[in-house]
C-alpha cells in the first residue's frame, strides 16, 4: 500500500460498518458502565447494611459495659449483706440489754462506780459497732408512727391506736443502701383508743 491508498475516500459501506462497530462498541460500554453503576449502588446498600449492623454492635457493647458495671457495683455494694443479716440478731440483743438496764444503774444509785463505767463503755461499745455497721451501708429505718408499708413493715398483732399505724415495734428494721433487707415486726393499730 502506498501512501496515497490510506488517502482514498472510504466506501459508503465501509463507513457504515465502521460507524456500526463504534455503535456497537458504544452500547457495549455504556451497557458495563450501567452495570457497574449498579455493582456501586449495590455495594453502597451493602456498605449501609454493614455500618448499621456495626453501630447497633457497638451500641450493644456500650450498653452491655455500663450494664456490667453496674452489676459489679452492685455486688460489692451488697457483698456484706449475708454478714450484716447474721448480725443483726447480735445488735437486737444488744439494744435489747441497754434498754433493760436495772433502774438503780441509771440513776447510779447504790451501785458500784465501776459497774456505771462499764456500763457506759457498753453504751460506747454499741453506738461504734452501729456506726461501723452503718458505715458498710446498714440502716434502721424509722417505724413508729409510720403507715403499715407490707414492703418494710410485718403486722405481728393489733393495739388500740390510730389505723393503719405502726403503734409499736417489736423488732427493727433494717435497710442495707436502701434496700430493705428484714422488715420491721409491728404492732399495728385497730382504732380503739
Amino acid at each position: 500500500m502506498t501512501k496515497q491508498d490510506d488517502k482514498t475516500p472510504k466506501k459508503d459501506e465501509e463507513v457504515s460498518d465502521d460507524l456500526m462497530a463504534k455503535v456497537a462498541a458504544a452500547q457495549v460500554g455504556d451497557q458495563r458502565v450501567t452495570e457497574l453503576e449498579k455493582k456501586i449502588l449495590e455495594l453502597i446498600e451493602q456498605l449501609k447494611k454493614a455500618q448499621e449492623v456495626a453501630s447497633r454492635a457497638q451500641a450493644e457493647l456500650q450498653n452491655a459495659k455500663i450494664r456490667l458495671e453496674r452489676e459489679a457495683g452492685d455486688m460489692r455494694k451488697y457483698a456484706s449483706e449475708a454478714v450484716l443479716m447474721k448480725l443483726l440478731p447480735t445488735i437486737d440483743n444488744l439494744q435489747r440489754a441497754l434498754k433493760h438496764l436495772p433502774k438503780d444503774l441509771e440513776e447510779k444509785k447504790g451501785v458500784y462506780p465501776e459497774l456505771v463505767e462499764w456500763v457506759k463503755g457498753m453504751i460506747a461499745v454499741e453506738q461504734d459497732f452501729l456506726k461501723q455497721v452503718g458505715d458498710m451501708g446498714l440502716k434502721r429505718f424509722e417505724s413508729l408512727g409510720q403507715i403499715i408499708d407490707a414492703a418494710k413493715h410485718e403486722v405481728l398483732m393489733e393495739a388500740a391506736g390510730e389505723v393503719g399505724k405502726v403503734v409499736e415495734v417489736l423488732e427493727d428494721g433494717y435497710e442495707l443502701y436502701g434496700k430493705v433487707i428484714r422488715v420491721a415486726k409491728v404492732k399495728a393499730g385497730n382504732g380503739q383508743k
